[in-house]
């Protein structure tokens, strides 16, 4: 069943449920004003009877029989208020006077109840019945024949019924029609994902609806496939690229062993050519391996001051910091990311002096730090979404020749390599960096200065 088709029959049915309830409500309170208005007349039609009887009586006139009229331009048997009327009087059990013909449905009244001037009201087929206690064994027995009001009722049961039924069926009508142009960016977007699914074209879009949360929802559909789009495209060159980056080394080996196998090449040149390049493939495949540890970094208690320390007097560098800094992380990745940073100095600015520095302070809120990335910071995902959280900086300095402003929007994607750059690499070094902090929590910022590269590691403590 489609979504259009349960919403149209669900606002027919929200429908009928609101009229039935309405009807049902109408039903009793219009059988209440009909039975009210029908009690009504039967008492004012005993009151005439009984005003007859007392003006006979104070005129001593004789009970007479079924024919004497009951004056006040109304005779026997004759309608009451347009209704059917017949009344008796009934004296130890017999009727001693009858007024119009009574109905075989209605028995004699049962010998109780005081003369209280009380009515006592009952309904028989069709008939509304009272009894009126005149004296002790004396009663008047009244009747109305309460057909028409049957027929009213009967009449607004098949209205009720007619209007729900109507009522929900144009609704359902008008749902149905109205919810094709609402759904239909939603139909939009089943087929698309339909055919990504078939065919696994990343390139497909629905059309955005204008507003609401459809409007939303394709919107966000969109965004998506831009995003996994984007995903599988980097993936695509990151494959591509490692393959490459892989191959390199084995084709060296194998051209090294060739040349050792024809004898051009001694068995000590050939080992050290091999080394070098299994060293090469072991620090690549390290990279990679860092590249894919998103999420899973085993985040214990740290002492960052004592690691950038023994990092810096290991490369010979002078560090500038605090003697200890706590905080929860990843020693190993945290380690790898400095010596990234530290080779990424040496390769690129040779010769160029370089410190390593430590800090805390607060970080930037999300829109500061979205004003630094436009006016020239290279920061990687990660950033925490709290106004003002607390962050270690490790940072590396040097006075080279920095990097350009196009360089420095695409230096943490893998495998890239400025142009005209002659100094060896893979070109994973500032990727694996910039991954290590947004496992931290953090990112990575690259600011050029002339001369010289700022590059900070943006670590988040608290």
């Amino acid at each position: 069943m489609t979504l259009r088709l349960r919403l149209a029959l669900f606002i027919a049915t929200a429908i009928a449920l609101a009229l039935l309830a309405q009807g049902i409500f109408g039903y009793l309170s219009f059988e209440r004003l009909l039975f009210a208005t029908l009690d009504r007349d039967l008492s004012a039609y005993v009151g005439r009877i009984m005003g007859q009887l007392h003006f006979e009586q104070e005129r001593g006139m004789p009970p007479g029989g079924p024919g004497r009229s009951l004056g006040m331009g109304m005779g026997m048997g004759e309608p009451f208020s347009g209704r059917v009327a017949s009344a008796r009087l009934i004296q130890n059990g017999v009727a001693v006077r009858t007024w119009g013909d009574f109905s075989s449905e209605i028995p004699l009244p049962s010998a109780s109840g005081i003369a209280d001037g009380s009515i006592e009201v009952r309904s028989y087929g069709d008939w509304r019945v009272g009894k009126l206690v005149v004296a002790p064994g004396i009663y008047l027995q009244a009747a109305l024949q309460a057909q028409p009001v049957a027929s009213s009722l009967s009449n607004y049961r098949q209205t009720v019924i007619f209007t729900v039924l109507l009522v929900s069926l144009l609704g359902a009508l008008t749902a149905w029609w109205l919810s094709g142009p609402a759904l239909r960016p939603l139909q939009h977007l089943l087929e698309t994902t339909q055919k990504v699914a078939h065919s696994g074209d990343l390139s497909l879009r629905v059309p955005e609806a204008r507003g609401g949360e459809l409007g939303k929802l394709s919107q966000t559909f969109n965004e998506m496939m831009e995003r996994l789009s984007a995903f599988l495209k980097r993936e695509t060159e990151f494959t591509r690229n490692a393959a490459h980056e892989l191959r390199t080394p084995l084709a060296a080996m194998r051209l090294q062993l060739g040349s050792y196998a024809h004898q051009q090449a001694s068995a000590e040149e050939t080992l050290q050519v091999v080394s070098q390049e299994v060293e090469r493939m072991t620090r690549l495949s390290e990279a990679l391996l860092t590249l894919a540890r998103e999420g899973r970094s085993q985040q214990v208690g740290l002492d960052l001051a004592e690691i950038a320390r023994e990092v810096a007097e290991k490369a010979g560098v002078p560090y500038l910091g605090p003697a200890h800094l706590e905080l929860s992380g990843d020693p190993i990745l945290l380690r790898q990311a400095l010596v990234n940073l530290l080779n990424n100095a040496r390769k690129h600015a040779p010769g160029a002096e370089a410190r390593v520095s430590l800090e805390v302070k607060p970080g930037p809120a999300p829109l500061a730090s979205q004003a630094a990335q436009k006016a020239g910071a290279r920061e990687a995902r990660g950033l925490n979404p709290s106004p003002h959280p607390t962050f270690a900086i490790l940072s590396v300095r040097d006075n080279g020749p920095g990097m350009s402003p196009e360089a420095l929007m695409r230096a943490t994607e893998a495998f890239y390599r400025a142009p005209g750059t002659r100094v060896s690499g893979s070109g994973l070094g500032l990727s694996v960096v910039a991954q290590v902090a947004q496992v931290h929590g953090g990112w990575l910022e690259l600011k050029s200065d002339k001369p010289g590269l700022q590059a900070s590691l943006w670590v988040k403590i608290a």
